[in-house]
């Protein structure tokens, strides 16, 4: 899929909401009546949402601070460091508020995808009945549900809409209100099933599958205190589909085409046309500068003598682990302890530094920092998750690594979950030892409890974008991040401890400023305390 993305397709796509009132004549073959009036043309409109989607993702919104990862910043196992974005991390009430860059670009992108799923699947209700139709209906349907599940978990009020901007409803007066729980969750629920009946277990790399499908409706499931329809799904996923852990953790990250049998779907990105979130230079994401220490600054000199692959090349470290994080492994062990960590950072120039007072020759290691003179921010533990030394070189700001948005250990972690709330320990061991024991820690025999899967999840998701939502839905986000965000030796990134507990409205973001305007405060009120 990352080959042949060509741009005319979100360009068309793009076109649908005002190509009516457009009498140009068109020299391609993309019309928007071929586009909306054929199955190959929803196909393909269809296909540009994928492109919409990795312009989200991609986004640098405020400066090294893209909004996919503004709310990891703030939570119980990350030290957030710098950056625009920073006070996501420490909830400063001075910046986090509705006129917020990331606030306003997530819920613009969703509401641009949602639109154009409207569309397709308003057009598909009017075109003959075929399997290629149901398939692309469904793939709107999964981009839809995960939109407004991704806006309704932020924002816990958002508007509901279905119908598509058409030129006989344009100019019609909308009525805006914030939907209920009850309404969000049919729509996600109806959504999903039909996806779910009408996709294969696999597709092509990138595109949605039932798998995917699946893993969704269980997230969507847990969040609705729905355990049988969690564990239903997390059942079909591990008995049904062709979807397996890859044995050893060292590998699931640890290339740039992570199309592997571990990944459900995973987000595609390429310097070809389409495949990376620019129509003119090809610009790939950023997310290989974020999660790795800044120790470029200590050992000085330029971006080419500094950087290095096995330091992971250049970054910014943004948001680095914490003692908490590190504690829930056994260092000793748990293989993911050091497959998915850097922990040292080595002098790879031809000269001595110095860090903290400690002169650093070449091919040592800088000394971890507990005191002193150093800057703590470059020499802290990062994550190599979204470390890319393959498509770029040591020195690049940017990447074209693919990133796995939902992979069956997310799945089974999951599962875990929903039978330990219906009292089943049997299938609750089952599913957890998944993860724990592929990790190589000793079978658990036990009693799973929840402390249990908050820690697990922890061990195994760590910096993949769902612990926040994960703290939110369980009720405890406050507290975990009062008491164990951020990092003692960098006292900035302490502040979230205490300006989340003063600002408890913080645990959903504030309706985009914007948008309060254009829906009338009347009607659709700002979030309590914004």
């Amino acid at each position: 899929m990352k080959r042949y993305i060509a741009f005319v397709l979100s360009f068309a796509t793009l076109l649908g909401s005002c190509s009516d009132f457009l009498e140009e004549a068109n020299k391609t073959q993309y019309s928007v009546d071929y586009i909306y009036g054929s199955t190959e043309g929803l196909k393909l409109a269809v296909t540009a949402l994928y492109a919409l989607q990795r312009t989200y993702a991609g986004d640098n919104n405020g400066s090294e601070s893209p909004t996919m990862w503004a709310l990891e910043r703030g939570t119980d196992i990350v030290t957030t460091c710098g950056g625009t974005g920073n006070f996501y991390g420490i909830y400063d009430p001075n910046y986090l508020k509705p006129s917020a860059a990331q606030v306003g670009h997530m819920w613009k992108i969703m509401y641009q995808i949602i639109g154009r799923c409207n569309e397709i699947i308003d057009a598909g209700s009017r075109l003959d009945d075929s399997d290629d139709l149901r398939t692309a209906l469904a793939e709107a349907k999964c981009f839809r549900a995960q939109s407004y599940f991704l806006l309704y978990r932020t924002y816990d009020r958002i508007w509901l809409n279905t119908q598509p901007v058409t030129a006989e409803n344009v100019n019609k007066a909308r009525t805006y209100r914030p939907a209920t729980a009850d309404e969000v969750f049919r729509l996600l629920y109806d959504d999903l099933d039909y996806a779910i009946a009408q996709l294969d277990w696999t597709a092509d790399p990138g595109r949605f599958n039932k798998a995917a499908a699946c893993h969704i409706l269980a997230k969507v499931a847990l969040w609705k205190k729905d355990w049988k329809t969690a564990l239903d799904m997390v059942d079909r996923i591990d008995t049904e589909s062709p979807y397996e852990l890859l044995p050893n953790t060292a590998d699931v990250f640890n290339a740039a085409d992570l199309n592997h049998r571990e990944a459900l779907l995973t987000q595609q990105w390429s310097e070809n046309p389409g495949g990376n979130f620019s129509t003119a230079t090809p610009k790939g994401h950023q997310f290989a500068l974020l999660f790795i220490a800044q120790y470029r600054t200590v050992l000085g000199g330029t971006d080419e003598e500094s950087c290095s692959e096995e330091n992971w090349g250049y970054t910014y470290g943004r948001l680095l682990t914490n003692p908490y994080l590190l504690s829930l492994y056994d260092a000793e062990k748990d293989t993911r302890y050091n497959d998915w960590y850097i922990h040292r950072y080595r002098n790879t120039r031809n000269v001595d530094v110095k860090y903290n007072d400690v002169i650093v020759h070449p091919g040592e290691y800088l000394p971890a920092h507990t005191g002193g003179s150093g800057d703590p921010r470059y020499t802290l533990p990062g994550c190599t998750k979204w470390g890319d030394i393959w498509t770029r070189k040591a020195s690049d700001k940017r990447g074209y690594k693919d990133f796995i948005v939902y992979r069956l250990a997310d799945t089974y972690i999951a599962g875990a979950e929903a039978a330990m709330r219906l009292g089943d320990q049997t299938k609750a061991r089952y599913y957890y030892n998944k993860t724990w024991m592929r990790a190589g820690n000793d079978e658990f025999t036990g009693t799973v409890t929840l402390k249990h899967i908050i820690d697990e999840e922890a061990r195994e998701l760590a910096f993949e974008n769902d612990r926040w939502y994960f703290l939110k839905r369980l009720g405890i986000l406050i507290d975990q991040v009062k008491n164990y965000a951020g990092n003692p030796v960098y006292p900035a990134s302490l502040k979230g401890r205490t300006n989340l507990p003063a600002n408890p409205h913080f645990i959903r973001w504030p309706i985009p400023e914007a948008e309060i305007i254009n829906m009338g405060a009347e009607n659709f009120p700002q979030n309590v305390g914004y």
